[in-house]
């Protein structure tokens, strides 16, 4: 009954437009997060930099401006990446209904999408996980800041790709094209060649899991001796 009624309703809704809104959503959120991080680290700098150098004096004009960018871009970036993630996983299962298996299997354009869109999906995750578990006093934390913000930046990087061969799987390109001819990449045959390489994907996807988690929890413990 149930598989009975979820295939009438994939046959009235165009999962197409439906997966392209949500890659939309969830792009749009997660650059919005990236932003916000690039704001809070410039906005940190400057903090640190006028309670430590005095030479940096100069710049105390910018006092009041850096402490609302802290005030305003922590929360936001904590929001919209826990809504990117939201997205990216719910786009990744309409993906599914729209691109069949074999189709991702058969292709290393494909596959390598998927790849990046783990890769994405999991430094994202690692994101919202630091900030929901330490809140702002992350930030008290060098290390556990550093690795907050270089999850964040190495995911929108990732996602950025995986919306790239996205695009290149639908056949409209990429505006990441001119950079692949300068670097001489070929996106169509780019790293991962063919379904062997699935064992390896999963692989790299679980290490990738225990290392980022393994750094979390040990600079969480450095914080509370």
């Amino acid at each position: 009954m149930h598989s009975l009624l979820l295939g009438v309703v994939l046959k009235m809704v165009d999962l197409g437009a439906v997966h392209s809104m949500l890659i939309e959503m969830h792009g749009g959120m997660l650059t919005l997060a990236a932003v916000c991080v690039l704001a809070l680290v410039i906005a940190k700098f400057h903090q640190r930099m006028r309670r430590t150098s005095e030479r940096y004096s100069v710049f105390e004009g910018l006092d009041s401006v850096m402490e609302k960018l802290v005030r305003y871009t922590e929360p936001t970036a904590y929001l919209a990446g826990m809504g990117g993630v939201i997205g990216l996983v719910v786009s990744s299962i309409v993906g599914y209904y729209v691109w069949p298996a074999e189709a991702l299997m058969n292709s290393s354009l494909g596959l390598t999408k998927v790849m990046f869109s783990i890769f994405a999906t999991e430094l994202w995750l690692l994101f919202v996980v630091i900030r929901l578990k330490s809140g702002e006093d992350l930030w008290r934390n060098g290390g556990l800041a550093a690795v907050y913000v270089c999850a964040g930046f190495a995911g929108f990087f990732f996602m950025v790709l995986t919306g790239s061969f996205g695009g290149h799987m639908a056949g409209k390109g990429s505006v990441l094209d001119p950079v692949y001819g300068l670097l001489g990449v070929d996106p169509e045959a780019f790293w991962i060649i063919g379904f062997g390489m699935v064992p390896l994907l999963i692989a790299v996807a679980f290490i990738e899991i225990v290392a980022a988690f393994a750094f979390f929890l040990r600079f969480r413990r450095r914080a509370q001796i």
